[in-house]
């Protein structure tokens, strides 16, 4: 391939990615990008509400899946629940605790539970 087809094919991945910041409108944003793999993770706030927003690069176009999940006073079960679905849809334990705000090793013990 190309470097200018890499090129253009890298500017309309992050121009997905600052298009959805913009759209839905979110705030105290962090990004995680793995260029090697195509993927990024977003996470940001919106009415106490935590979207996390997951982009995988492939050669049709770009595929994004959503989660939301509720961020002011939520229990530890609540929490438990989240990250355990969040490992049943395949992300790993370092990507579960970038998206919620926790560490891997509270992520591993959770995932024990």
């Amino acid at each position: 391939m190309s470097n200018k087809i890499v090129e253009k094919q890298s500017q309309n991945f992050l121009a997905s990615i600052n298009n959805l910041i913009s759209n839905i409108g979110l705030n105290d944003v962090k990004q995680s990008l793995d260029s090697r793999l195509g993927v990024a993770i977003l996470t940001g706030t919106k009415d106490g509400i935590q979207h996390t927003i997951t982009l995988k690069q492939q050669l049709c176009g770009v595929i994004q899946t959503t989660s939301q999940f509720v961020t002011k006073n939520i229990a530890r079960d609540t929490l438990i629940a989240q990250v355990k679905e969040l490992s049943k849809q395949g992300y790993k334990q370092q990507e579960i605790g970038f998206m919620l705000g926790i560490s891997q090793a509270t992520v591993s013990n959770y995932l024990r539970k």
